[in-house]
């Protein structure tokens, strides 16, 4: 009997350990899932409203830590990186919301733009002025999300659609 009880013992405390191992491979996944899809649907968001700019100019302000955008219907978009980790969205001049919380600032190059001829195009402080804003044909999106052991990078070239007609002409109006 005691030999018994001994066995079920032994058997019971290898089973429990069994199963919190599995359990805490269960919960590492289910947080590595909801880390990809945070950062994945924080860089479509950046992708789609970049996509949808309107015109050139409406990237006045914008640097490497700054990307403002200004969709067909006027509204103001800003997205901002900075340290320590953090990936924000603000819609007009509301206040800041939170995309994600995981990128790494040091490992990502954030917004760049580049000219027709494919130079890059380095704003000033500050952000870019004017003339420099008309001169974006193409920009880049690259960014590296980070959480835990876990690191994922999303980059993107973007030619926004309403680029695709050129400049606006007297004639337009």
């Amino acid at each position: 009997m005691v030999l018994v009880i001994i066995m079920v013992g032994i058997i019971g405390s290898m089973a429990a350990t069994m199963l919190f191992q599995g359990a805490d491979i269960f919960v590492s996944e289910t947080n590595r899932q909801g880390f990809v899809s945070e950062s994945r649907s924080a860089f479509w968001r950046l992708m789609r409203e970049t996509q949808g700019q309107t015109t050139a100019s409406d990237f006045l302000l914008s640097d490497a830590n700054s990307l403002y955008l200004k969709d067909s219907q006027g509204n103001l978009k800003d997205f901002q990186t900075g340290s320590p980790s953090y990936f924000n969205f603000r819609l007009g001049t509301g206040s800041y919301n939170s995309l994600s919380n995981a990128l790494e600032y040091t490992l990502s190059t954030g917004f760049q733009f580049y000219n027709s001829n494919y130079s890059a195009i380095s704003p000033s402080s500050g952000g870019m002025s004017l003339s420099e804003a008309k001169t974006v044909h193409i920009s880049k999106l690259d960014l590296t999300f980070v959480n835990d052991t876990d690191t994922l990078s999303l980059s993107s070239w973007i030619y926004p659609q309403n680029f695709r007609f050129g400049p606006k002409m007297s004639f337009h109006n």
